[in-house]
């Protein structure tokens, strides 16, 4: 593809400003993959010297979340990297926004930043079974969420368990982001 039909050709900073679903995420996953392909190959053709230091992607985080699915997708370009990638919230990375924020290899936040979790939601209808299947996913979903939080943050089962149960939106804010091992530093 040339550099022509590719918007992020030849550009390591990428911001998600808009909800997270398939056209949000098709567009950051095309632009880091394609900088990840070219530091892959820059790689292999200094495997000879070892010389070869990827710099950093940076990703500017700005939103309220959306869809568990295409969450997934970014955070798991993102962790499987070779390239680094940096997370940096501004003003806010609220739910599944939130997931990705966790993802990076580094994270970073401003003063103002603010955070937000809580229990996956969703909005389901039809007929009996395709509720109970539904409700399977869920909780599948729910499950994969909750092991998340706990390997990328210091919130604890009882933390995440509270939030769940009590149905509601825990909000952190950049001076305690440390503390819950949310950022490696406040900018």
């Amino acid at each position: 593809m040339s550099s022509k039909d590719n918007t992020y050709t030849n550009t390591r900073t990428f911001f998600l400003s808009d909800d997270v679903d398939n056209e949000s995420v098709g567009k950051l996953i095309w632009g880091m993959l394609y900088q990840i392909n070219e530091d892959n190959e820059k790689d292999e053709k200094d495997e000879k010297e070892k010389d070869y230091k990827r710099d950093p992607i940076k990703l500017y985080i700005n939103s309220c979340g959306g869809t568990i699915y295409d969450m997934w997708a970014l955070i798991d370009v993102i962790q499987n990297s070779k390239t680094p990638i940096h997370t940096y919230c501004m003003g806010y990375a609220m739910s599944a926004a939130f997931d990705i924020f966790l993802a990076g290899h580094k994270r970073y936040c401003y003063k103002h930043s603010t955070f937000m979790y809580h229990q996956i939601h969703c909005k389901r209808s039809g007929k009996y079974q395709d509720l109970v299947e539904d409700r399977a996913e869920m909780d599948n979903l729910n499950k994969q969420v909750e092991e998340y939080i706990l390997e990328r943050t210091n919130l604890t089962k009882e933390d995440i368990a509270d939030i769940r149960e009590k149905k509601k939106d825990f909000y952190i804010h950049s001076d305690k982001a440390i503390e819950y091992g949310i950022v490696d530093e406040v900018l």
